[in-house]
């Protein structure tokens, strides 16, 4: 039933023109002066999917700017970086670090002219076989589904796979060392998953990890776990869906929006155009309070 209605709600907005009403009034907020960015957060890109991806980027490459890392980052210091773009900004990052990431979504944004932030989790990097779908499927995937035959679907990237994409231009983040829940967890295991992890990823990369996000949902965070990671990373992404403005937000609570490489047209403009925003403001408000009071 919940599949059904959000189904039949996308539609409706399709139909109504709802998403590209909403669309012109995200551009005619250009004129503020403040740098306003809608952070992405996708997981698997599979091949399959491949050339549902590359619609969705075209699309999104007509009605937004399309950002990298470097640019997002350099927002905070230099917000007047943004005043020559005519669209609102989009930043593309990517969840788990499955291989799916790095043989579709890399090349397919290198095509687009800009580079994406993979987050990765350092003990499911390098595994394969059964071993990397066990740890899929236990740790990353606990809706208890039944195991994909097709093993794209679970396979993560390699660490020199994970150094080529940072050589290449794209950015390696921390998604924790193992995916897990930050909110119940001890001093010892929270220095494992966010330190650790961290000093993994610069292993293979060769760079300071800057960027952090934390798994599962928006108020999987503590204040002690938020208050470790701001030690280490210089920016903290929340998977908790709105528009980031850079001048006002904090770099350590930046909210992303989930939309998937194989989301049918009416779902990827229905996210993009903003309208979903409004049904998080309660909880982006509960979560700047949870972690900054």
């Amino acid at each position: 039933m919940r599949s059904f209605l959000r189904t039949y709600l996308f539609q409706i907005a399709a139909i109504l023109q709802l998403d590209v009403a909403a669309l012109r009034l995200r551009r005619a907020r250009m004129s503020s002066a403040s740098p306003l960015v809608l952070v992405i957060e996708m997981h698997e890109t599979l091949g399959r999917n491949a050339e549902k991806l590359r619609r969705q980027l075209e699309w999104v490459a007509q009605r937004f700017t399309l950002i990298s890392p470097e640019t997002f980052f350099e927002l905070w210091e230099r917000p007047e970086t943004s005043a020559n773009w005519s669209k609102p900004a989009v930043l593309f990052t990517f969840d788990d670090g499955r291989q799916s990431n790095y043989a579709v979504a890399a090349p397919l944004l290198e095509s687009m002219g800009t580079r994406g932030l993979f987050f990765v989790v350092p003990d499911f990097i390098g595994l394969r076989g059964g071993e990397a779908r066990e740890f899929y499927y236990s740790r990353i995937d606990i809706r208890g589904s039944t195991p994909a035959s097709d093993e794209e679907e679970w396979t993560p990237m390699n660490s020199d796979q994970l150094a080529d994409l940072v050589r290449r231009g794209h950015a390696v983040g921390n998604h924790t060392l193992s995916h897990v829940d930050l909110s119940n967890l001890s001093p010892s295991e929270l220095r494992d998953q966010i330190e650790v992890s961290a000093a993994k990823i610069a292993s293979w990369t060769q760079m300071k990890v800057d960027a952090f996000a934390w798994p599962y949902s928006w108020a999987a965070m503590t204040r002690q776990s938020w208050d470790l990671v701001r030690t280490h990373h210089r920016f903290c992404f929340s998977p908790c869906p709105g528009t980031t403005d850079c001048s006002s937000d904090s770099p350590h609570v930046i909210w992303r929006t989930e939309i998937e490489s194989y989301y049918t047209a009416p779902e990827y403009r229905f996210m993009y155009s903003g309208l979903v925003e409004p049904i998080w403001a309660g909880k982006r408000r509960q979560l700047k309070t949870m972690l900054t009071t």
